[in-house]
């Protein structure tokens, strides 16, 4: 069966009103003011972006948001090391890691277990109730081969996504963690961090999505773009120097623009405050928006 099961029982129709209800308000709020709150924020962390001493408990004081939040992590360059230990060279088309069967084990390794792990447990340690979990884990999402799979290996891309679990965690009050491991079929697949977390913020009815590396923003020539208008991503993503880990990220965000999230934040961490800084549009960074301005802001 490829999509979500029926719904059964008062729990799942409660968590299928509750989907409801948040699509008829976010239809309603229209043009209104962009907070970044009220709906549930999906934010993806990759590269180094937490490494600092202090980063994850600065980042564990900004989780408590009304609408919850769902974190999507990376971990590329510790994946990259452990190849290297094993005597695996990384091979990359286009930004995306190309994951033969021995690069997969160490993906899986890594990812749904060291590194999610690791968050999960400085998330826990700092008071945020962190459930770590995978594209695969509770049937939230369904899979394809990624179109240039046979140049990329195991990887997939997200066909649909059946959000239940995730509502039942924030609704709990709960940070569901994930790592993008899925599968097709009863085979485990890589799935790109950005591409997963872009899938996650429209079926989730989320109004920002946030994507943190060590890239401080879209660079074009030499400075920080604060923000790209609609109609401009086609022509950014021409420019020869849109390249390696920032075009992954402006294709996710196209699809979470085109899927219904209002705007995408793609910065780096900078301290305590980053995540409010950019919901508030104060933040540095590259912010694609899904409207012009005006009518963004009324």
């Amino acid at each position: 069966m490829n999509g979500p099961g029926p719904e059964r029982g008062p729990a799942r129709a409660g968590v299928r009103g509750e989907r409801v209800v948040r699509k008829l308000n976010r239809a309603a709020r229209g043009s209104a003011p962009i907070t970044g709150t009220g709906a549930a924020v999906v934010v993806k962390i990759g590269g180094r972006a937490l490494e600092g001493t202090h980063a994850p408990a600065e980042l564990a004081a900004e989780l408590a948001r009304p609408g919850g939040v769902v974190l999507v992590h990376g971990g590329g360059i510790e994946v990259s090391a452990w190849c290297a230990r094993m005597g695996i060279a990384p091979a990359f088309a286009d930004g995306l890691r190309v994951t033969d069967a021995q690069t997969l084990e160490v993906v899986t390794a890594v990812l749904a277990g060291l590194a999610n792990s690791r968050l999960v447990a400085q998330l826990r340690a700092r008071g945020v109730d962190a459930v770590g979990l995978s594209a695969l884990d509770g049937g939230l999402t369904t899979l394809d081969p990624h179109p240039d799979a046979a140049r990329l290996g195991a990887v997939g891309r997200v066909r649909g996504v059946d959000p239940s679990l995730l509502d039942t965690l924030l609704a709990q009050g709960r940070v569901p963690v994930l790592a993008s491991i899925g599968a097709i079929a009863g085979e485990l697949v890589n799935l790109n961090a950005d591409d997963f977390a872009a899938a996650l913020a429209p079926a989730l009815g989320a109004r920002d999505l946030v994507l943190l590396s060590d890239a401080p923003g879209l660079l074009l020539d030499g400075a920080v773009v604060p923000w790209l208008p609609p109609g401009a991503l086609a022509r950014t993503l021409a420019r020869p120097e849109v390249r390696d880990g920032m075009r992954p990220k402006l294709v996710a965000a196209r699809a979470a623009l085109e899927g219904g999230v209002e705007r995408v934040h793609i910065a780096s961490w900078t301290g305590p405050g980053t995540l409010t800084r950019l919901l508030a549009g104060e933040g540095a960074g590259t912010t694609l928006i899904a409207a012009a301005p005006q009518a963004a802001h009324g």
